[in-house]
């Protein structure tokens, strides 16, 4: 009975020895178990955070690229307007070029004719005076010519006594011959053309504007026409009065 006892008791302890290990291990079952779900939350958890970042960035990234796109197109439309203003420019600088070369060749052209006409009116004006001063002298040389003669015929008068009444009436005469004479020289010269004793001004042109050819051809028959003689002093009748007077 005792060995039956002894091996009961000894298999009552084995059966407490194993009972408190199945419990031990029970826990430690329990704990893994607890500590693997805590791990298949976190990683769960880390997972979503994973997949939240990464719908982010690809988010981020279309956008990126979206701008990418955008400013491409603009960085094209910019360097076609670019082009474009360029082109312009360069047609804008080349017909205002053209402009102003053709308005400073207009200019020119007006100032030359300008410069043409006024030389020409400018020598017609000097011809015409020196065509007056040349036929001031030739009345100037007849006047001094007879005031010649008539002191010829003063001296020759002198000799002969009774003759100073007749020098004073024909020193007389002879004046009143020749102021007659101018006058009516001056007279026809007038009547034949009234506005030859007018001097046109001349003609100011605005800049870059072209004469008239109407103007300038009336100017240069104008200037023409104050060349032309309109009358001459008849000297030869004055000469045959003072011989007549002389021979008297």
């Amino acid at each position: 009975m005792e060995p039956e006892a002894a091996a009961l008791s000894q298999l009552q302890l084995q059966l407490l020895a194993l009972v408190s290990e199945f419990r031990l291990l029970r826990e430690r079952e329990r704990g893994a178990r607890e500590e693997l779900r805590d791990a298949g939350q976190r990683w769960e958890a880390a997972a979503e955070e994973h997949r939240r970042e990464a719908r982010e960035l690809r988010a981020e990234l279309a956008a990126r690229d979206d701008s990418i796109r955008r400013l491409e197109a603009r960085i094209k439309c910019l360097e076609n307007e670019n082009e474009l203003l360029e082109k312009n420019e360069n047609n804008l600088k080349e017909s205002m070029e053209d402009e102003i070369i053709e308005r400073l060749t207009s200019e020119n052209q007006a100032m030359r004719l300008e410069l043409h006409n006024m030389e020409i009116a400018l020598q017609k004006f000097q011809d015409l005076f020196s065509s007056i001063g040349n036929e001031r002298m030739k009345n100037f040389s007849a006047i001094s010519e007879s005031q010649g003669v008539q002191d010829v015929n003063n001296e020759q008068l002198e000799r002969v006594p009774g003759s100073q009444c007749g020098l004073a009436n024909e020193h007389t005469s002879v004046t009143a011959i020749v102021k007659e004479a101018t006058t009516q020289n001056v007279d026809h010269q007038l009547e034949t053309d009234p506005g030859s004793m007018q001097v046109q001004s001349p003609v100011h042109f605005k800049s870059g504007a072209l004469p008239s050819p109407e103007l300038v051809s009336a100017n240069t028959e104008t200037a023409d026409s104050l060349l032309e003689p309109k009358g001459d002093i008849d000297m030869g009748g004055l000469s045959r009065v003072l011989n007549d007077r002389q021979i008297v």
